[in-house]
């Protein structure tokens, strides 16, 4: 079963890849170590809500940037 945070991780992860970035991308634009962004997205660690968020944005920002660009 598929848990929220795991819909969550795997929805920026094709958001990212839709646009041409990789999760490494998008782990350095939130400030977050890609080991822990892997740890989470193996449901090894779960991370707070404001993680989820950072991502979010950061995915965001970079689509923003790249469609300026």
């Amino acid at each position: 079963m598929i848990t929220a945070v795991e819909q969550a991780i795997e929805a920026i992860r094709l958001k990212a890849k839709e646009n041409g970035f990789k999760m490494n991308d998008i782990a350095y634009a939130a400030g977050i170590d890609p080991a822990q962004l892997s740890r989470w997205s193996t449901g090894k660690t779960i991370p707070l809500y404001s993680n989820i968020m950072k991502l979010e944005q950061a995915v965001d920002a970079l689509i923003a940037a790249k469609a300026q660009a």
